[in-house]
């Protein structure tokens, strides 16, 4: 006996979506991203398939570990240092800090989004890039999807994907070097004080540094000098430099490269302080400086790694300026010469003075004498003496000196186109020889006066 049957069709839809291939991510450290402090990336392809029974499910995520160097001996990236963020359209959730414990991407109220499936997208950034020291090199490990709730159907895809972190090899300047200038504005310095100027600056690197400095040229050039002074040709060697960040060991400069540093490791925020001290000690400076212009040449800095290689090259100007600097001093301001024997008006009569005129000058000079006054005259009195009995001359043994055999009004040269020199000191005659001691007979007996005037000049 057959029994009546009824077959009632229904239609079985199944909703696939197409995504394409997922991105993995990749984010790239440069010198750009450690200035603006961040670096992200989003990666495309990333679905959610609901199926027929999931209830607000959420999207997972999880790390594989920290991330690896592919190659090299650097430490991995802690897996702490990255985020990741659904993103979907205009909504997006809250980033999480990546860990190898499953964490939610989506919020409970975002996940409510996922019942209609879809497309979506997922941010991932460093965030924080001053708290790490980037050490140049690749580094990379896996991310694993999955959702916290599971039906019929549902998956997302893909469920693992490759993080990969690029930190370009790279040694720039955050603070950049700058030109060297020492200047002699003092004659303090051509004595007892050195001269120095010192050059901070900031490198930005992956990589650890090694820096060194390198002289143009074997000889200051000259230039600015007082007329007819030839080029002194000073060494660059008789300035020195000397790394006071680290600190480092003193050196002078030449022409070839000499390391000032042998290697500044990769800090934290990736930016090494550095300062070089650039100075010439008093010594140097009077027997290579002494002349007024300007000495100038170039030097090289340059900061390199090799492996990765990574270079950081600046040429700097280099000058010392030495001013128009004077200074003139005598030892003592009153000169006595006793006439007190008839020896005295016989033979005359002589006074040396050790160390009587101090000169400092940078430029060739001349050394004047003259009288205020063509007399020599005792107070309350008309008696005078001519100030032309009186001779000014160099004592025994000094050069350079000239002898003023008859004092007068004018001006006279007792030193004429001396070298430059600073705290040079003649040893000065006074005298008035037996010839002239018939003006001082009959005098009335006292003490006759007059004012010399010493002038130092550019000669």
């Amino acid at each position: 006996m057959w029994k009546n049957s009824i077959i009632r069709p229904f239609w079985l839809i199944l909703f696939l979506w197409s995504p394409g291939r997922a991105q993995n991510a990749q984010l790239t450290i440069n010198e750009a991203a450690l200035i603006d402090g961040v670096v992200n990336m989003t990666a495309t392809g990333y679905n959610y398939n609901p199926g027929l029974l999931a209830l607000l499910p959420n999207i997972m995520v999880k790390g594989n570990g920290d991330l690896n160097p592919v190659s090299g001996t650097n430490s991995a990236l802690p897996l702490a240092k990255f985020t990741a963020m659904y993103v979907r359209g205009v909504n997006h959730d809250n980033a999480i800090t990546l860990s190898t414990t499953p964490q939610s991407m989506t919020s409970e109220l975002l996940s409510l989004l996922l019942l209609s499936g879809g497309p979506f997208t997922v941010k991932y950034e460093a965030p924080n890039l001053a708290a790490t020291a980037w050490q140049a090199g690749t580094y990379s490990n896996t991310l694993a999807y999955s959702l916290s709730a599971i039906g019929i159907g549902s998956a997302v895809t893909p469920t693992q994907v490759t993080l990969t972190v690029i930190v370009d090899p790279l040694i720039t300047a955050s603070i950049a070097p700058e030109n060297i200038a020492l200047v002699v504005n003092d004659l303090k310095y051509f004595r007892n004080t050195t001269l120095e100027a010192f050059n901070a600056f900031t490198l930005r690197h992956t990589v650890p540094v090694q820096l060194a400095l390198t002289a143009n040229t074997a000889q200051l050039g000259f230039a600015n000098g007082y007329p007819g002074v030839s080029d002194p040709q000073t060494a660059v060697g008789k300035i020195q430099v000397q790394m006071t960040t680290p600190a480092g060991s003193i050196m002078p400069l030449a022409t070839t490269s000499q390391q000032l540093v042998a290697n500044a490791p990769v800090p934290v925020g990736n930016k090494t302080n550095f300062n070089a001290r650039f100075f010439i000690n008093p010594s140097d400076l009077k027997t290579a400086f002494i002349n007024k212009g300007d000495y100038s040449t170039t030097v090289t800095l340059q900061g390199t790694n090799t492996s990765p290689a990574a270079t950081y090259s600046k040429v700097l100007n280099l000058a010392v300026t030495i001013n128009d600097l004077s200074e003139f001093n005598l030892s003592t301001t009153g000169v006595t010469l006793p006439f007190q024997t008839a020896a005295d008006y016989k033979n005359g009569i002589a006074l040396e003075l050790a160390n009587h005129l101090q000169v400092s000058k940078t430029t060739p000079y001349d050394i004047s004498v003259k009288a205020q006054t063509s007399d020599l005259t005792k107070s309350a009195s008309v008696a005078t003496v001519p100030v032309s009995v009186l001779e000014v001359g160099p004592a025994a043994g000094q050069t350079g000196v000239n002898t003023i055999s008859s004092l007068s009004t004018t001006d006279q040269l007792l030193v004429s186109g001396a070298l430059p020199a600073v705290d040079r000191y003649l040893n000065i005659r006074y005298r008035i020889p037996a010839s002239r001691t018939q003006y001082l007979i009959n005098k009335p007996a006292g003490t006759y006066t007059a004012v010399l005037n010493y002038t130092l000049t550019a000669h």
